[in-house]
């Protein structure tokens, strides 16, 4: 069984990464930096490869890295994640000891200025929908197999760069539910994601609450008022510090009639790419 880390990140020049990340294995680095180029070299970690591209948005550069990935394991990245020693073997053991998983979600530590400031260790155990949409792309890994007969794709509309500013993952996991793939949280911490810095979240603004409406609308149009109103109450010591329930909700019901509008017009054709 083999693994292979697929690195999204932007403007990068050389292989740095590798040692910043502590890369432990066969690895493709999806790099978005106004170019096209490629790129490899072989690291005691194995074979790096770079894909230099002059594509905006990261679920358009994690498509480019699954249409070149061939390992049996594919686990997602960001270039925030710093991997401990013992990656590769703790998630081909955990794949091995759970065969009926097409998808794991990881347990990872989260740290702030340098200082652990989270730890999001998770049980061994099936997942449904309803409690995985938390789950950062970070600490995805698929069985290859799995994306490829089901052509699963990360949204081009949601995630830094894009459109919509979060919810790709969301996105990506709702799909994998669809397919009707096994999904699990393991116990195995495969390292650290530093949060000093995010390529979109800017706090708790009018188009926060405008692009977490739209991905509730196009998790479920239906329910897109509902989901509005958990994740509002669910997350209201946070999320509403500075702005009234009523005003966050019709920011969020604007965005999600945004979305819908657009998509009943056939502005959005399909939430995945097809390359």
């Amino acid at each position: 069984m083999k693994l292979e880390i697929l690195v999204a990140t932007m403007a990068q020049k050389d292989f740095s990464l590798v040692e910043k990340m502590n890369l432990q294995s066969d690895t493709i680095i999806a790099n978005q930096d106004g170019r096209w180029d490629f790129a490899e070299r072989k690291f005691p970690c194995g074979a790096v490869k770079m894909l230099t591209s002059d594509t905006r948005g990261v679920g358009r550069n994690r498509n480019l890295a699954l249409e070149i990935a061939s390992a049996d394991i594919i686990l997602f990245a960001d270039d925030d994640m710093c991997y401990y020693d013992g990656l590769a073997d703790g998630v081909k053991n955990a794949f091995h000891s759970l065969p009926q998983a097409d998808v794991i979600l990881f347990s990872t530590d989260i740290s702030k200025n340098g200082l652990l400031a989270e730890r999001r260790h998770h049980p061994i155990r099936r997942r449904r929908l309803w409690n995985s949409l938390r789950f950062g792309t970070y600490c995805i890994a698929i069985r290859r197999t799995a994306a490829e007969k089901h052509r699963l794709r990360f949204s081009t509309l949601f995630g830094g760069g894009c459109p919509y500013g979060s919810g790709e993952d969301s996105l990506f996991l709702r799909d994998c539910f669809a397919a009707g793939l096994q999904v699990w949280s393991h116990s195995f911490v495969i390292g650290c994601r530093s949060k000093d810095t995010s390529s979109w979240f800017a706090g708790y603004n009018e188009k926060f609450f405008h692009d977490k409406g739209a991905l509730m609308a196009a998790l479920s149009p239906k329910l897109s008022c509902l989901f509005c109103l958990y994740f509002l109450l669910k997350n209201r010591h946070t999320v509403l510090q500075d702005t009234p329930f009523r005003k966050a909700f019709s920011l969020m019901h604007s965005g999600a009639k945004d979305y819908m509008r657009k998509e009943s017009n056939h502005e959005i054709q399909h939430h995945r790419t097809d390359l």
